[in-house]
Formats: structure tokens, sequence, C-alpha cells
């Protein structure tokens, strides 16, 4: 952010990042996990594992045995179910989520479907399919399907998530991805997350435009997106000056 920011001090600033369970990323292998969080600390950020958020107010976070100052606090953990499913009156997760039966309709009612984040899908595993576009998607499809052909209840099939494969980015050159048995860290990683993201676009021309805008982002540094923020005080200080 030096080059976009010539006032920033980073030697003044802190990041922390909070997660209540053993280890962040917890949708992907263990060792993916801990390298992750090597190379956050490597960045200067600051990993907190273990430890569950009790509160938040106008001075930072508390933690169960940790209160940790801060005027910029960024959620993201993820958010409550939609309150139009507790109308349903079904079964629901810690979440708000609608636990599903295998064929994605609620108990009792055949004729009635719930997918994406929304629902509480088992996988092959036992657990909850991950709220993503992929599993979205995929139940949409099946459920499009179902509608067509109108089987009765007992003819149908259950819903089988088919995982592509998990990705995510840590910074510039540096991300993480598993793909069945394979496992892809650091550049290799980061090159697999642009190609992918550039081919699901639409046209050669969005291909190609993105491409270029993050190859010069690359080389520069730039980023496409700059805030300038100056308090409310100093604005209304210059305007009586």
């Amino acid at each position: 952010m030096f080059k976009n920011f010539r006032k920033i001090r980073p030697e003044r600033s802190k990041i922390y990042l909070l997660e209540a369970l053993p280890h962040i990323l917890p949708t992907f292998p263990q060792s993916l996990a801990i390298h992750t969080e090597k190379t956050l600390a490597k960045m200067g950020v600051i990993v907190v594992t273990g430890k569950k958020v009790t509160n938040i107010n106008e001075e930072g976070v508390q933690t169960e045995d940790r209160f940790i100052p801060s005027s910029n606090v960024i959620w993201a953990a993820g958010n409550q179910a939609s309150p139009l499913l507790k109308t349903l009156d079904v079964p629901l997760d810690r979440a708000g989520r609608v636990i599903v039966e295998p064929d994605l309709t609620i108990p009792g009612h055949p004729e009635i479907f719930v997918i994406g984040d929304a629902a509480n899908a088992k996988g092959k595993d036992g657990k909850p399919l991950p709220g993503i576009a992929p599993t979205a998607i995929q139940q949409a499809r099946y459920v499009a399907s179902l509608l067509r052909q109108q089987p009765m209840k007992k003819k149908r099939k259950p819903f089988k998530y088919f995982d592509k494969g998990s990705m995510a980015t840590i910074g510039t050159s540096k991300a993480i991805a598993v793909v069945g048995k394979l496992k892809l860290k650091g550049l290799l990683a980061w090159l697999a997350w642009c190609f992918i993201h550039i081919v699901y676009l639409i046209g050669f021309r969005n291909r190609f435009n993105v491409m270029l805008e993050w190859f010069y982002c690359f080389i520069t540094g730039q980023r496409g997106v700059r805030l300038i923020y100056r308090s409310i005080e100093k604005e209304l200080s210059q305007k009586e000056s």
C-alpha cells in the first residue's frame, strides 16, 4: 500500500486475524491452513486462533481473554440466514439455515425446495455443504431437473455435490488450492486461481481486459480502488478557516 498511500506508517499499525477454531480456513486440509498462517505471519499479520470474539464496540474487540483496541474492525465470519426461513416452522441450524432432506426439500413438504446458503444440506462425509456459488448452481440444476420430470418423492435420487476443488488467495503470488487429492500452494496456486477466474468470464474481450488489468497491477503494484478518508472535524475546520 506504500505506492498508493504515501502517508501510511506501517510500523504504527497492527493487523489481527481472529479465528475461533484451532486453524483458519477450516474447509481446507490442515497442512494448507498451517501454511497460510505462516505466510500471513511473514506478511506481518498477527494470527490468533482458538479464541472467540465476545464483544465489539467503538474502542475495539473483546475476546475470551484479552481486549484488542481498534477503530477498524472487519467482520468476515458470515451472517445469519434470512429471517424468512423461520416462518417455515422447520428445524434450523445455528446459522438459521433450513436442515433439508436428501432431495433438498423441507420435512413434510416434498413440493418446497430450499437451496444455496439458505439450506443445510449434508455431503458425503455427513458435514454441511459450503454455502458457495458452485454448491448453489449444482443444487439449482438438480431442482430444475426434478421440476421438469416431476417424479414422486420416493423415486427422487438424492442430491450429490461434485466438489471441483477450493482456492483461496493470501496475497500477490500467494495462494492455496486443493483439487481432489492434489494440494497446491504459493505461486503455482496463485496462477491457477487467476487462470480459473479468467476462464469463467464471458467473452474474449472481458478475459483479455481483466488479464491485462491484473498484469498491470502485478507489475506496478497499483490498486484499482483508492479510498481517501478525511475526518469531519478536519473538513469543518478547513471550511471555517
